[in-house]
């Protein structure tokens, strides 16, 4: 037996396994002896069925399992200690001479096409790179007009007899003790000042989650557009062709294929960065994340909720294998993006709360 690799660039090799007659013959003849002692076959005592028959029933399809063991094996072997960094995974390359014959065993030779990851290096991770990040100061104004929203919202309908397409009309209500019980539950608010505090509050916060995130979109957009990296394109077309489930046809590959380059592309800057500054997750990391994301869940719905019964439910969500992930993938992104804002220069633009969504909005 006998493997081999030629790297015909640097981003796509073939494999190439060379199997003996004696490298795969003796399994296949264990096989079929362990078929001849199992089979039942009308006419015949259970394992004294011939040798020759089982042969021509099961010679083949026996002798093409044991090919393929062998290829596996041998193929993982290699990539393990080659320590290769693959794409996808091996596709075989079709041959046209191969013929399985129980009864004619020769030396076989199989091929395997393979995507090799490109080497990574994100320069853009300096302080020479700047990174714009918005500040939002809830205004008077902004404030305002939330608390008139919020009046109109729970006010009466005044055109409840409107034509199709007119505006609804809300008669707006009192800023009163009543307003501050149907908003956030009786007497959590007992004054105007109270209630415009909390108001700004929710505005804040909502303001600051949408400056993270829209941060997160400026540093993912900067590190793709200064970060080079070459994929074997031609490869993974066909890997992802092979994957499909249903068929798929080259002009919808070519569709969808920009969009997988940059998920593809963006996971080899992350792992990249990752790799270079030793950035691991540990289970407590795990842990944290998931409740910190249910104690916001459950702020949503207006809190009420003790830090004892945030524990009890994240230990039950963690006893969940794709809760696990979900929180082991969101606790890494995390931590990446906070290294990621240390490493860079960040560019801080104070805006209202109107340009920033307004803004948005029209993007």
């Amino acid at each position: 037996m006998n493997i081999s690799q030629k790297n015909t660039d640097s981003l796509n090799a073939i494999i190439s396994i060379e199997l003996k007659k004696e490298d795969y013959l003796p399994n296949v003849e264990k096989a079929l002896a362990n078929a001849k002692s199992n089979a039942a076959i009308k006419g015949f005592r259970k394992g004294h069925v011939p040798t020759s028959l089982i042969k021509k029933m099961y010679g083949n399809s026996i002798l093409l399992d044991e090919l393929n063991k062998a290829v596996s094996e041998n193929l993982n072997k290699h990539i393990e200690d080659s320590k290769l960094n693959m794409l996808g995974r091996p596709l075989p390359i079709p041959s046209e001479t191969l013929e399985i014959d129980i009864n004619n065993p020769v030396d076989y030779t199989f091929e395997y096409e393979i995507g090799l990851a490109p080497e990574v290096k994100v320069d853009a991770l300096s302080k020479k790179t700047s990174i714009v990040k918005d500040v939002i100061s809830i205004d008077e104004k902004t404030l305002t007009d939330e608390v008139e929203k919020l009046r109109e919202r729970h006010g009466n309908l005044l055109n409840p007899d409107r034509a199709e397409g007119e505006e609804a009309k809300y008669e707006k209500v009192e800023l009163n003790q009543e307003l501050f019980d149907k908003v956030y539950g009786p007497n959590i608010v007992t004054s105007v000042d109270e209630f415009k505090e909390k108001v700004r509050k929710e505005l804040q916060d909502f303001s600051d989650q949408s400056v993270a995130n829209k941060f997160k979109d400026n540093i993912y957009t900067t590190l793709m557009e200064k970060t080079e990296v070459k994929l074997p394109d031609a490869f993974l077309k066909k890997f992802i062709k092979s994957s499909n489930e249903k068929p798929i046809d080259d002009e919808q590959i070519e569709q969808e294929y920009p969009q997988f380059e940059k998920g593809l592309k963006w996971n080899l800057i992350t792992n990249a960065i990752a790799k270079e500054n030793d950035i691991k997750i540990e289970f407590e990391d795990v842990k944290n994340f998931s409740k910190e994301q249910i104690r916001a869940q459950f702020m949503m719905y207006g809190g009420g909720i003790t830090d004892d019964m945030i524990e009890s439910f994240n230990n039950s969500m963690m006893a969940k294998e794709e809760h696990v992930k979900k929180s082991y993938d969101g606790a890494l992104e995390q931590k990446l993006f906070t290294f990621i804002e240390s490493q860079v220069t960040v560019e801080e633009k104070t805006t209202t709360f109107d340009e920033f969504f307004n803004k948005k909005e029209e993007m």
